[in-house]
């Protein structure tokens, strides 16, 4: 086909330009009554393509490498702060950087696990009802981890509580505060859960290093410690074969957490840090 005849009077760029602009739009927003694209659909929001079979329209989608895909489940941060957290952020990392001796950035965040194994992917044989979750015969338990990543240096500090209220999360952070002693400021970077800015706990950071950023609201892809927790499910909470030895569960997660700090570069390459710092 020469697509050439159907951009007349546009160029080839400005007609890949329109077609990208029109199907990344609802359909609804051109007064149509669906909500994806089609192709007559979009033979009829585009003037030049109007007189184009399905074929062609689909041929010149291709040609622009655009094609018919499955979507993904996509969220966006209301927080009308957004940006102006993030530069904070941001600032605090250059300051990092800069004066490593002086200034710390840690990411922080917790973590709910569970006796009862999560369901994920394994290898088993075709046309079997393996991998299987074991669930065992005890009721259901679940414990709290709580973890800070140095974005800098990838160095891992986790504790593990049957719960974090505000007495346990001050007490971590002034466990925190002795990690860093020649520290001038600590920024922890979290999110916006009440606790982490209880005014108990504000008060008992008032005599330490430690100031708090918070991230956007609803944006848990802003804080790389979440791929920590990620790596911890893939290597040890999916399809776990503990069943109701819980103790033996509760182990293992605390040998993974100290293990997790033996090679603090090749974290920060799984999170996504280190070549932010090291370019």
């Amino acid at each position: 086909m020469d697509a050439s005849r159907f951009f007349s009077p546009k160029s080839e760029e400005e007609a890949q330009k329109e077609l990208e602009y029109v199907i990344h739009r609802s359909p609804q927003s051109q007064g149509f009554e669906r909500s994806r694209w089609w192709l007559d659909g979009i033979g009829k929001a585009i003037e030049w393509l109007a007189n184009a079979s399905r074929a062609q329209i689909l041929q010149m989608l291709h040609r622009f490498g655009l094609s018919y895909k499955r979507g993904r489940i996509y969220m966006h941060s209301p927080d009308h702060d957004y940006d102006l957290k993030l530069a904070y952020v941001q600032k605090a990392y250059e300051m990092a950087q800069n004066k490593p001796d002086e200034v710390v950035l840690l990411y922080q965040d917790e973590l709910t696990y569970y006796r009862r194994p999560s369901v994920a992917r394994g290898y088993a044989q075709r046309g079997s009802d393996n991998p299987r979750a074991y669930q065992g015969v005890g009721s259901n338990k679940k414990r709290r981890v709580c973890g800070t990543l140095n974005a800098v240096t990838g160095d891992f500090f986790a504790w593990q509580r049957a719960r974090f209220d505000r007495d346990n999360l001050l007490n971590y952070y002034l466990e925190v505060d002795k990690m860093y002693p020649d520290a001038k400021t600590i920024f922890i970077v979290q999110d916006n859960w009440s606790v982490h800015f209880h005014p108990k706990i504000l008060q008992g950071l008032s005599r330490t290093k430690i100031t708090l950023l918070r991230l956007p609201t609803y944006a848990p892809w802003t804080n790389p410690i979440e791929k920590v927790w990620l790596k911890l499910k893939q290597e040890l909470l999916h399809l776990h074969r503990f069943n109701d030895d819980w103790q033996a569960l509760q182990d293992a997660v605390e040998n993974w957490l100290q293990r997790c700090d033996d090679n603090p570069t090749s974290l920060l390459r799984f999170v996504g840090l280190y070549s932010v710092f090291k370019n």
